[in-house]
């Protein structure tokens, strides 16, 4: 039987090689060794040791899991480098798949990658086990004219994006532009809050996204001065239908300001495609096993887990910070909506398939 992921490379086997130029290695292989003698020893393989996700979960997670597993020291540790955490995912599926004894700690980077089709990618994250996602609410923030009125939409007005690459975490925003009416320009090489709101205040940049909008009290600011500034918030990355609120900004979901504005859009496949890809954007960590780890061994990580989140590290992470911590059947469910289907992600490819030459060209 074909898998999911192979049918899809060949329905877009057409437009696989501008896709490849587009989305070339950004990270060197790596191969770790398979350390002898692990079996029933648990350990975390960290996706990505220059990413946010790293520097904010490796100092709690190894800690706090091994006083799950009553442990007297943390959980070994083996880091794999780069900031989108794919080198970490391929080598998770490649090299930890037998035992289950090894975890992988990944940001939504690599589940974005994932659904582009990013060339890099030798894993398939809907067959991994969920134990721990943590989600956050983006926000984007900027001027721009959602509204589709009949001389905007014929004008085919261009925005501009700040986003760490072409395919970065923000392309759900560039996405969302499009949705709008909107003709998206992204403006590459602003991967931090800081250099985006940088490029928007000096016109650079039209629009900004803030993947983890409370996540330190600097961010929060920095929204704030925005406002202040007139780069009010637009909506977040979100199908939920209460708003969300950073200070004194009340800020409507992406579905809620599209249902508004661009009504239409809704029920486009475009729209379908887009959920999948917000989802993985507002993954700030994805704690997960193989799809072949044995049952006695999940129950031991779930369990683990379910000691972890109570743990005051852990809850000083969440507490008042826009993040939501989603484990057992709550995760699965996440993480299925995420990984999508077939029609959403063949979409998704298309339409990055017509855009990145353009983009490229600049």
């Amino acid at each position: 039987m074909i898998g999911r992921r192979n049918l899809l490379a060949m329905l877009l086997a057409g437009s696989a090689a501008g896709m490849r130029r587009a989305m070339a290695s950004e990270l060197p292989p790596e191969r770790l060794p398979v350390p002898a003698g692990a079996s029933g020893t648990p350990g975390l393989l960290v996706a990505g040791n220059q990413s946010a996700m790293a520097d904010r979960w490796k100092p709690v997670l190894p800690r706090t899991l091994a006083q799950g597993f009553g442990l007297s020291s943390p959980l070994p540790v083996r880091d794999t480098v780069g900031q989108d955490g794919v080198t970490g995912a391929n080598l998770f599926d490649s090299q930890f798949a037998s035992d289950g004894m090894m975890a992988l700690a990944a940001p939504g980077s690599a589940l974005v990658s994932s659904l582009c089709g990013d060339t890099r990618i030798h894993f398939d994250y809907s067959r991994w086990l969920p134990l721990l996602l943590c989600m956050t609410v983006p926000v984007v923030i900027g001027r721009a004219q959602l509204h589709r009125s009949l001389g905007n939409f014929m004008r085919d007005r261009p925005v501009r994006i700040a986003v760490s690459t072409l395919t970065g975490i923000e392309l759900p925003t560039v996405l969302a532009m499009t949705l709008f009416g909107l003709r998206p320009i992204p403006v590459t090489g602003l991967a931090t809050p800081e250099a985006a709101a940088a490029a928007l205040r000096d016109n650079q940049v039209d629009v900004i996204q803030i993947t983890d909008p409370l996540g330190t009290p600097d961010t929060t600011a920095l929204i704030d001065g925005l406002a202040q500034a007139d780069f009010p918030a637009l909506f977040t990355l979100s199908t939920q239908a209460q708003p969300f609120t950073v200070q004194d900004q009340t800020i409507m979901s992406m579905e809620t300001r599209l249902g508004q504005d661009a009504h239409s859009a809704l029920g486009s496949l475009l729209y379908a495609a887009w959920k999948p890809l917000a989802g993985a954007a507002a993954v700030d960590l994805a704690l997960v096993l193989p799809m072949l780890t044995q049952p006695t061994t999940l129950a031991r990580w779930r369990a683990a887990t379910a000691l972890a989140i109570r743990d005051s590290a852990v809850l000083s992470l969440t507490r008042d910070a826009g993040r939501t911590l989603l484990t057992g059947t709550d995760a699965t469910a996440a993480l299925q909506q995420i990984s999508g289907d077939t029609s959403t992600i063949m979409t998704l490819r298309r339409w990055l398939a017509a855009k990145l030459p353009t983009w490229r060209l600049g």
